[in-house]
């Protein structure tokens, strides 16, 4: 269990902390898989330990969706004869934290380390904020002071370089010690849900609470993390009031936005890269509607979604281009009935990550990769229902009347909101392959099972050793 406080409480610091390391470029490298073979080595340690006592593994709902992506997966790259390393490499990022999830929720955690673990986010999260507000005020020397080492990194014939030193940085923006201004945002949605599954009543210092983390995500500048977290407490306030308030509140919400939008930046305006000139917090959220972003965007985002699903649909529908990257980008590129808006490379590609799965998988791999969310929903939903005394149909009175936990309670709403908030991200970066998203995000929804009293197991299995 040190393991996992350890995890909690370093990826978000991992980037600053291996900066500071007096080491060689090469060994700074290979220490940026150190947090990703201390879960490996979790996980084998759990697994070895389960085997050997007898102990049964927990099923969960997702179970199969998981193994019916892998199987998709394996089979995209055998049909399609994708490069074995390059799919390896393409698939990793969202594989490593999957194994996170079957070791937190097979982990024997009581209600008192399950809190500790909602308070070490919580706490990172304050340590953010003061790194954010310390880059805000301080200026560049601040900004230098935080910036992460500047290597390119390369393994297996594949090369990342550090997207914040790469293509720069929103003038004015902050990042904490993420990294990068658009993994700093989605961190802090995280924090935001979490803060917000603790509040109990709309009190005035609950309100600023709510206040405070959406300005600093506001302050990193990417428009995505703003309106999500916009979208997390919407979703919040429907869970905790119902939908009629919600109704009214959305309604207010949009027609306040809807002035703004009028005054701040009208339709016919250019719209102002912020990288390239400053422009204030409300101008970067209502630049994305000017008919000026929207061009730009047919060559981007909105390019993926009405140039790539068709050309995939019309082309390979069922399986898609295969599991590598640059494989499937060169056959996109040559494909005999092209619908893109552009020559795709291999940058930006995973932006619209909805897209780059049906491209990868096909429409196989996207109804199951979508099938994991839905049922991650489902199982949140459950719980939640269960622990405010109801019961979704079909569901037994025995099971909803069962007694549920206050903190079971909160990682249930966590996950709601999550899960709502990740299927709308998911249209604008590749946000569950971000060390500072995907170990939260996945480490939530372990702990939302590892929680459930109600959650059936596998039958045990004992193997001697």
């Amino acid at each position: 269990m040190g393991t996992i406080y350890f995890l909690t409480g370093y990826v978000a610091f991992e980037e600053f902390v291996l900066k500071l390391l007096p080491v060689s470029d090469a060994v700074y490298s290979y220490l940026r898989f150190f947090g990703e073979m201390l879960i490996y080595a979790a996980f084998g340690r759990m697994v070895i330990h389960k085997l050997y006592r007898g102990i049964p593994f927990v099923k969960t709902p997702l179970d199969l969706p998981i193994v019916g992506f892998y199987s998709v997966v394996l089979l995209s790259m055998l049909i399609n004869r994708s490069p074995l390393i390059g799919s390896l490499y393409n698939i990793r990022p969202f594989a490593r934290y999957i194994v996170l999830f079957y070791l937190i929720a097979n982990s024997p955690l009581s209600v008192r380390r399950i809190a500790t673990l909602l308070r070490i986010i919580l706490g990172v999260g304050t340590f953010q904020l003061t790194a954010g507000l310390i880059q805000w005020l301080g200026g560049p020397a601040a900004f230098d002071f935080f910036l992460p080492r500047e290597s390119t990194l390369e393994v297996g014939g594949f090369t990342k370089e550090y997207r914040l030193l790469e293509l720069g940085r929103e003038i004015g923006s902050i990042y904490g010690t993420l990294g990068d201004t658009v993994i700093y945002g989605v961190f802090m949605i995280i924090v935001l849900i979490v803060y917000l599954s603790r509040v109990r009543r709309l009190e005035y210092l609950n309100l600023l609470g709510v206040g405070v983390l959406f300005l600093f995500i506001a302050r990193s500048y990417s428009r995505a993390a703003t309106f999500s977290a916009i979208l997390a407490c919407v979703a919040w306030y429907y869970f905790q009031y119902g939908w009629k308030k919600t109704l009214r509140l959305s309604l207010t919400v949009v027609i306040s936005f809807s002035i703004l939008l009028a005054i701040v930046n009208p339709f016919n305006l250019e719209y102002v890269n912020p990288r390239k000139a400053r422009v204030g917090l409300a101008g970067n959220i209502t630049g994305v509607f000017s008919g000026d972003y929207v061009r730009v965007a047919q060559k981007q985002r909105l390019g993926a979604l009405i140039g790539n699903v068709p050309t995939v649909l019309a082309n390979r529908p069922v399986l898609g281009y295969g599991a590598d990257q640059n494989t499937t980008i060169e056959r996109l590129n040559m494909s005999q009935r092209s619908f893109l808006l552009k020559v795709l490379s291999k940058n930006g590609f995973k932006d619209v990550y909805w897209v780059a799965i049906f491209c990868f998988y096909g429409a196989l791999g996207l109804v199951l990769f979508a099938l994991i969310f839905y049922k991650l929903f489902m199982a949140a939903l459950r719980l939640y229902k269960r622990a405010s005394g109801t019961s979704l149909p079909g569901e037994g009175q025995a099971l909803a009347l069962r007694p549920v936990g206050r903190y079971t309670k909160e990682i249930a709403m966590v996950m709601l909101c999550l899960v709502v908030v990740t299927v709308f991200l998911l249209f604008f970066n590749r946000t569950l392959e971000f060390r500072g998203y995907g170990f939260y995000f996945w480490l939530c929804a372990g702990l939302m099972f590892a929680s459930d009293s109600a959650c059936e197991t596998y039958r045990g299995l004992r193997i001697r050793l």
